[in-house]
């Protein structure tokens, strides 16, 4: 026997030299301290025995902080129960690793308040990252494992498990409640298969269609074994796989393969493997049993039509498709029948359990090879039409160098026909020299892209005449994918070329006639609305000065007769706007029967110096405001009334405004202007909205009027997407109505508009303004009108005195002539706006022109004017701007420019 102090010391070497690392520790209350640790510590966690012993937090600071409470808690409570340890955590090494270890102790000794535990630290970390890959690879393989213990009938199911079944894995279904996914015959064939694998130990593995916990329906594939133990079965235990995408799959290709039009075959060394239906009637076969039961030779002819035996020929196009995995080709079948028919063949390769066969796919041709026959024989009639049509085919061979031309490409050329075309140099010669790089970068940008050539080419015929062909050209690609010929067409477009020609030159000249009109237009609005202006702003003036009855009589005619020449001059010019497209239309909120009030009280005078009633029916839901242009929509208005009242003698007139629907975004309003007058006869109610155009011919010998009133409602209602129709008889009245579609308003945006307020008193006492007028008859009607409104003033009759004058005098407004010498009213305007000071930013400047044109107006604003008036002036409507401006001026709300 050993001395006892040799066993202790051979005992401490084995000690220390343990793989595992074996402790002993001491817990008194909630301090831990490690009283023996061996050398297997510093191999698994790189911290040498004396470290740990004189400092155990560096062991403890090893693991994360939820491991370091599991650790220190789960040993306390091992010393307050004296009960063992067992504990499994993670350490984070100083090289970067991870190091699972799993620990066991048991408590020996209790000292007071101490407790000793002797115990061991196991590495388990192989077993960790195993754990962790199975896991993986269950969820990537949807796969998950499960157990049933028979003793205790506790089942164990893996997470994987829980997901495919969509369980909460907080629940642990029994046997009875896990068949319960399975449909009823699938619930059965478990239980059968449970049943004898217990009985012989026989496995079972199948796949069966399953509903989860929350009723989604997916197949899985369900495989066990029983576990025995002394000739009885202990536990059942297997795997559980979702393979719902596998059978998606199957049924996809099971469809396609089944039920496609065209016929599959898999074809391998022993001949015909498998055929869908497809094929079993392609052949004309009875069954699929029966094509299986053929080999492939016997669906084809002795020889193809090249003349090549079948077989031979087969096997050369199953070559093909070993050696690139892909060939098509057309082939010459044989039904049973004996009938023959052609087929495209299309040969993929393809793997079926392991081995290389072939998947035919076969799409009948028959038809097509018949229409090629009658395109051949077409061919004739084709050659006719293109000497028809001046048209003509043709193909270049880019690899040869050869050229073949149709026969009328031939005589578009002015040259023989010939088996073959000309040569590229011949026909090179023939391209007028300015088209030739032309010809050069068209054909070379063909070949690079492979795209279709479409360009016009003059060419230069052999007697020197010259044509215009339109050239088409497509490529055509070898299997490599180059572009080795080019082919298409050419069409003798000269006589097109030359009608393109005249029609430019046709379009030109009227270009240049719609511009002189419009310049006529604009020159004789000026010329006319200037003397207009003298003529009505006289006769407005001459009115207010108290004039004798017969003078009052005679001054009525001469402003009626002229009020009614500058109605004639805005329908003229109405008209040609609404020719050149220059018509705008202002999208405004507004109420439509505030207008067709307003309307109608402008017109009541009129209609009661005829002695006509003017009646109003308007639809009570049309108080809603709409967007549009209400200015626009008074005009069709005004015009419609105006020619009601004008044809009417006696009776009414009748203005309705119907809501015909309304929704979220738009309001549709129904329009009718209904008179008692003479009518229109039915021959001519087509043409009453053609411009220059009335009822009959002393319509406007009786009547007046340009003819112009109706074209110009017509055109606005259709700009503005709506339409317009008369209903009338003679003799009894008419009935224009008209539709119209707004986007709704909003109501407050109409309360809210400020409402113009007519002068209580002419006198405008106090404003003082410039006018820059060169006209002395405008002058001159302009001083009596501001001494009439007790108006301060200065006149200049050009811009350069505009200028001197602003900078030298502060005035309220500025009236600017557009047409003045030296400097015209733009110019000066511009001018004005372009000075120092603030003011000259601020002061109102308003165009004073004779000319009703869009642009003109347009040209003012971009001057930097801030309105307008149209010469010749209503007094009203000056005296409105002159006392809007002051007051404006007065309260400071004015914009600079």
């Amino acid at each position: 026997m050993l001395p006892l102090v040799n066993t202790l010391s051979n005992f401490e070497a084995i000690f220390m030299a343990l793989p595992s690392i074996v402790f002993q520790l001491k817990v008194v209350k909630n301090n831990i301290s490690f009283l023996l640790i061996n050398q297997a510590v510093e191999t698994e966690l790189e911290l040498k025995p004396i470290s740990i012993l004189e400092n155990p937090s560096c062991f403890f600071n090893l693991l994360s902080e939820s491991d370091q409470d599991n650790f220190r808690t789960s040993i306390i409570n091992s010393s307050r129960t004296l009960t063992n340890w067992q504990w499994e955590g993670c350490f984070n090494l100083p090289n970067g690793k991870k190091m699972w270890l799993q620990g066991v102790a048991t408590h020996n000794q209790v000292n007071g308040d101490a407790t000793i535990f002797n115990g061991i630290l196991h590495n388990v970390t192989t077993y960790k990252y195993a754990d962790e890959m199975l896991a993986e690879t269950g969820k990537l393989t949807k796969t998950g494992a499960w157990e049933l213990d028979l003793a205790t009938m506790t089942p164990y199911w893996s997470e994987e498990v829980y997901k495919i079944h969509e369980l909460d894995p907080a629940i642990r279904p029994d046997l009875e409640n896990a068949l319960s996914f399975y449909l009823p015959e699938g619930r059965e064939i478990i239980k059968e298969a449970i049943a004898k694998s217990m009985s012989t130990g026989e496995p079972w593995d199948f796949e069966l269609p399953f509903i989860t916990a929350k009723g989604k329906a997916i197949w899985v594939r369900s495989s066990g074994k029983a576990k025995f133990k002394n000739g009885t079965t202990t536990k059942l235990y297997g795997v559980f796989q979702d393979i719902t995408d596998r059978k998606l799959a199957e049924e996809n290709l099971r469809v396609i393969f089944e039920f496609s039009p065209d016929a599959h075959l898999l074809v391998g060394a022993k001949g015909i493997l498998d055929c869908n239906n497809a094929a079993v009637n392609l052949y004309g076969c009875q069954s699929k049993e029966e094509l299986l039961s053929f080999h492939p030779a016997i669906f084809s002819p002795d020889c193809q039509p090249d003349g090549i035996y079948s077989d031979v020929k087969a096997k050369e196009m199953d070559r093909v498709a070993y050696e690139k995995g892909f060939h098509q080709f057309e082939w010459q079948h044989k039904r049973l029948n004996g009938e023959l028919f052609f087929v495209l063949v299309t040969l993929s390769l393809v793997k079926i359990n392991h081995e290389q066969v072939l998947l035919a796919v076969l799409h009948e041709i028959t038809a097509q090879k018949k229409a090629e026959e009658m395109i051949r024989r077409n061919e004739a009639m084709l050659s006719e039409t293109q000497e028809l049509t001046h048209s003509g085919s043709w193909e270049s061979d880019l690899v040869t160098g050869k050229n073949y031309w149709s026969a009328e490409a031939f005589r578009i050329f002015g040259i023989e026909p010939e088996t073959d075309g000309p040569s590229t140099e011949t026909f090179g010669k023939m391209i007028h020299p300015d088209d030739k790089e032309l010809y050069i970068n068209e054909v070379k940008q063909l070949i690079t892209t492979a795209q279709v050539s479409n360009f016009d080419l003059r060419i230069v015929l052999p007697n020197g005449t010259m044509k215009v062909i339109n050239a088409i050209g497509k490529p055509y690609l070898n299997e490599k994918g180059e572009v080795t010929k080019i082919y298409g067409a050419i069409v003798d477009i000269t006589g097109r070329k030359n009608a393109e020609q005249e029609l430019i030159k046709a379009k030109e000249q009227a270009e240049q006639a719609t511009l002189a009109k419009s310049q006529f237009l604009s020159t004789m609005s000026h010329e006319i609305r200037t003397p207009m202006n003298a003529v009505i702003g006289f006769t407005n003036l001459l009115l207010q000065k108290n004039p004798s009855p017969e003078q009052l009589e005679y001054l009525n005619v001469l402003k009626f007769s002229g009020d009614n020449l500058l109605v004639l001059i805005n329908d003229i010019l109405d008209f040609s706007k609404i020719e050149e497209g220059k018509i705008e239309f202002e999208m405004a909120d507004f109420s439509v029967e505030d207008l067709v009030n307003n309307v109608r009280q402008a017109l009541l005078h009129r209609a009661n110096e005829k002695g006509l009633k003017l009646k109003l029916i308007i639809d009570k839901d049309v108080a809603d405001a709409v967007v549009g242009d209400q200015v626009r929509l008074g005009q069709i208005l005004t015009n419609l009334i105006n020619n009601a009242i004008k044809f009417t003698s006696k009776g009414k007139v009748t203005i309705s405004a119907v809501l015909e629907s309304r929704d979220h975004q738009n309001t549709v309003i129904d329009f009718e202007i209904a008179d008692t007058g003479i009518g229109i006869a039915k021959d001519k109610i087509t043409s009453v909205f053609e411009r220059f155009t009335q009822a009959s011919s002393d319509t406007t010998r009786k009547f007046g009027g340009t003819g112009l009133g109706l074209a110009i409602t017509k055109k606005l209602i259709e700009l503005q997407g709506g339409s317009i129709h008369v209903e009338s008889e003679p003799g009894v009245g008419s009935a224009f109505k008209f539709r119209l579609t707004f986007k709704n308003g909003s109501n407050d945006l109409i309360k809210n508009k400020p409402r113009l307020v007519q002068p209580v008193s002419r006198s405008l006492k106090g404003v003082k303004v410039l006018m820059a007028e060169d006209n002395e008859i405008n002058v001159m009607l302009i001083k009596q009108f501001m001494k009439l409104w007790e108006i301060e003033y200065d006149i200049v009759s050009n811009g350069l005195e505009a200028i001197a004058k602003v900078q030298a005098n502060d005035y309220d407004m500025i009236f600017m002539d557009l047409q003045m010498p030296e400097m015209d009213g733009y110019e000066a305007a511009s001018a004005i706006r372009n000075l120092d000071g603030e003011k000259f930013k601020l002061i109102p400047i308003i165009a004073l022109t004779a000319s009703a044109m869009l642009d003109i107006k347009d040209k003012a604003f971009e001057a930097g004017m801030n309105d307008y008036i149209s010469k010749p002036f209503n007094p009203d409507d000056l005296h409105q701007k002159i006392e809007n401006y002051s007051a404006a001026q007065l309260h400071g709300k004015r914009e600079a420019y």
